[in-house]
């Protein structure tokens, strides 16, 4: 029965008749916050850089190859995805590079890391420097890296600024943007069709100023055109395959449809060509079409001629396309732009002291007077 005497609502006037204690318990805890606050936590400094993310062009073709593979990234990238709906496909790229080992490694070993968060193996540096870099991706586009480093404000802002650097040079070197790499392969195959044009040039003058041979026939003329579409179609079927595979699996279903189509091509093209470079096409031949006014100088005026015409069309559709890609590539240089340069703070970021001793004397208030509950409960309880 005595127990029962003590009603819920007798709490606070039994806490407050105990004031003396509830003070000194405060006031003990509130100087030992202080102490440990401002005598032996560290400071942390904390560094910004807000990046702008180019515009979306059809260098981000590539994305699909990362977003496919992101659960293989470090750095947390499968939590990231669950807020995909809210950032556009060149933000969530720069996330993903941002996250990546590459980067953390090259941040380590810049800055001896692995010492300074004195750590045993590379992982964990990774990790340390994972807890203390926060990447925001607003609704507004931009990033924000954030650094955190301890009793270190220049080595905050270093980080920071490092970071839009590594993710340039992970641009250039990773090729994400195909522009670059397409033109250079454009290049070298145009440089081989003009050196190849040059020399069938060369060849087909001198057949025909050795036969006295000025225009082929049109039955000639068609050949030639035939067989220049379908090597037209062929090499550009085949370049773009290049260019696929660099970016794809060889698995992907475009990949798989280009060699297809390369493969018919070039069935088709051996065909005519040995329909048209054995005696025995040739009498089947004269029995379809009057070929019987082409002498076999003409059939290798025409066979060099063809060469010619075919060189010819290349050539002209590789200067087309490697001019398109010379304008991409400059559409397509990779430029993280930075908004807002991280600078060195001037103030710690951490800890926040007064509100870490607020904390603790209300949490020492709140013990306190569970205490005396507690203890009131048990002295009349017995």
């Amino acid at each position: 029965m005595a127990e029962k005497d003590f009603q819920p609502q007798n709490a606070f006037s039994l806490v407050v008749r105990r004031w003396p204690l509830l003070a000194k318990v405060c006031l003990a805890t509130a100087v030992v916050a202080a102490i440990i606050n401002f005598l032996i936590l560290p400071k942390w400094y904390k560094a910004t850089t807000i990046i702008m993310p180019p515009q979306e062009r059809s260098a981000f073709s590539g994305l699909g190859m990362l977003l496919s593979r992101m659960t293989e990234m470090p750095g947390g990238i499968s939590r990231i995805a669950s807020g995909l709906a809210s950032i556009n496909p060149s933000q969530f790229l720069f996330v993903v590079i941002l996250n990546s080992r590459t980067v953390a490694d090259s941040l380590i070993d810049k800055y001896n890391l692995q010492n300074i968060y004195k750590k045993k193996y590379r992982y964990e540096a990774r990790k340390a420097l994972s807890n203390h870099t926060s990447i925001d991706f607003p609704p507004e586009g931009h990033l924000v890296v954030s650094v955190e480093a301890k009793e270190n404000p220049e080595l905050a802002r270093d980080l920071a600024n490092e970071y839009v650097i590594q993710l340039n040079n992970v641009l250039l070197d990773k090729g994400i943007y195909t522009a670059t790499r397409k033109r250079k392969f454009l290049e070298e195959r145009l440089a081989e069709f003009k050196s190849s044009l040059d020399s069938m040039e060369d060849s087909l003058r001198v057949f025909q100023e050795q036969y006295k041979i000025i225009e082929p026939d049109e039955q000639a003329k068609g050949i030639i055109e035939l067989m220049g579409m379908l090597r037209i179609d062929r090499e550009s079927k085949a370049i773009q395959l290049r260019i696929k595979e660099t970016v794809y699996t060889p698995r992907h279903p475009e990949v798989l449809l280009l060699k297809k189509q390369v493969d018919e091509l070039d069935r088709a093209i051996a065909k005519i060509e040995s329909e048209f470079s054995t005696d025995k096409a040739l009498e089947e031949l004269k029995s379809k079409i009057p070929l019987t006014n082409i002498p076999s100088i003409a059939m290798g005026y025409t066979r060099l001629s063809r060469s010619v015409k075919i060189q010819e069309e290349m050539y002209l559709l590789l200067s087309a396309q490697y001019e398109e890609a010379r304008v991409n590539e400059q559409d397509d240089t990779p430029a993280a732009i930075v908004l807002d340069q991280a600078v060195t703070p001037e103030y710690k970021w951490r800890p926040r002291r007064l509100l870490n001793i607020l904390l603790s004397t209300g949490a020492a208030l709140l013990l306190c007077a569970l205490y005396i509950v507690a203890e009131e409960r048990i002295k009349r309880g017995s």
